[in-house]
């Protein structure tokens, strides 16, 4: 078992936590069924709002939105469901990573990927995702109670003389809502983390999200801050020298090669790229001229390219899109990663309770059929 500080310390162990093949392969596997569901009900919901599919396509690119286009109602339902779908895959694989990451702090290093997707998925999936969707619908169905109430209010003279002798319950009621609102945004960082690591249900989900926003509110403020600085530095590192290999690649291909490999590079470069327009305009406005120091330099222009030269180019863009994928995929992890570290310390300070030193109900199925086979050699035995 590793031997944790409990204070903020610990919370730099997330990126090297995190840069683990079973850590990365879950996080990459979870982000790309639901990225690839949300990109596909997107152009779905496009395509039934009357849309040019071909110029939406040259517009977005894999990055596809509905911000500032009027659509029909059923578009933005197709659209809801996907960006759900995407929503829910996040959730399993941030439950599975911080279910590896748990095991790996208690000594289980023969824990395996499957082993996080069950957890995640089969076992946890339901209640991870009710944990927020159950807190959505309590400030929901509250807002829906006082919007009623403002109907009623509408009632002449008695309306106005009604809200106004209960002003007290109704600021309460405000109040309320306000105080559940900032439990939903912890329940969102640390759900995954919550049931990854107490093996437990949406109840103790929504239970340490509320014990958490009331008795350790400042430390997870200042935990999360301190884990989104990790998780930017680690990614700014790790994409640096994700550049420096590809360049590096293509100075030994290009002695062997030539103007060859220079032009499949360029077309597979060229492809990203055009794929990921919004996403490459985006990097340049916030990192400006640093952003070549990680992402493209320069904007790239179609070439006309020999048949099998563009063939290479299509087959070198697919498998560059899922380095980039692997890419992205370790900042989530180290975030899902540094989440679960950053409950297991709030956990230990308000509880004064060690869940590393627990034994859970998964391990507990895990010990059963070995403890029934001693029992029948025992019983042979005898």
């Amino acid at each position: 078992m590793t031997e944790m500080r409990f204070d903020f310390r610990d919370i730099f162990r997330s990126a090297r936590l995190a840069f683990s093949f079973q850590r990365l392969w879950i996080q990459f596997v979870s982000f790309a069924i639901g990225y690839a569901g949300y990109v596909v009900l997107t152009y779905l919901s496009l395509l039934a709002g009357g849309k040019n599919i071909g110029i939406m396509l040259s517009r977005y690119g894999l990055v596809p939105g509905v911000t500032g286009l009027h659509l029909p109602w059923y578009s933005w339902i197709i659209f809801g469901i996907g960006a759900f779908f995407m929503l829910f895959f996040w959730f399993v694989g941030a439950t599975g990573v911080a279910r590896a990451t748990y095991m790996q702090l208690k000594g289980n290093t023969f824990y395996t990927w499957k082993e996080a997707f069950n957890f995640s998925l089969k076992k946890k999936g339901a209640s991870v995702i009710s944990t927020p969707v159950t807190i959505f619908a309590i400030i929901f169905f509250t807002c829906v109670g006082g919007y009623i109430v403002g109907l009623l209010g509408k009632i002449p003279y008695l309306g106005e003389l009604g809200i106004s002798l209960f002003t007290v319950l109704w600021f309460g009621a405000a109040f309320f809502v306000v105080f559940v609102s900032l439990a939903l945004i912890v329940a969102l960082f640390l759900a995954p983390s919550i049931i990854a690591t107490t093996d437990d249900d949406a109840f103790e989900g929504m239970f340490q999200s509320f014990s958490v926003l009331w008795a350790q509110p400042w430390r997870f403020i200042l935990y999360e801050v301190l884990l989104v600085v990790v998780m930017v530095l680690s990614f700014g590192t790790f994409a640096f020298f994700m550049k420096k290999a590809w360049i590096v690649m293509n100075q030994i291909f290009l002695a062997g090669m030539g103007d060859k490999f220079a032009d499949v590079s360029y077309g597979a470069s060229y492809l990203l790229q055009s794929w990921f327009y919004p996403a490459v305009a985006w990097v340049r406005a916030v990192l400006g001229d640093y952003s070549g120091y990680f992402f493209y330099s320069r904007e790239l222009m179609s070439l006309t390219l020999p048949l099998i030269t563009n063939i290479s180019s299509w087959i070198m863009a697919i498998l560059l899109l899922i380095i980039g994928g692997f890419a992205i995929s370790y900042p989530m992890a180290v975030f899902n990663a540094g989440n679960c570290l950053v409950f297991l310390v709030i956990k230990k300070k308000k509880d004064d309770e060690n869940l590393l030193e627990r034994k859970d109900a998964e391990e507990e199925e895990e010990d059963e059929p070995a403890e029934e086979e001693l029992k029948e050699e025992s019983t042979e035995q005898k």
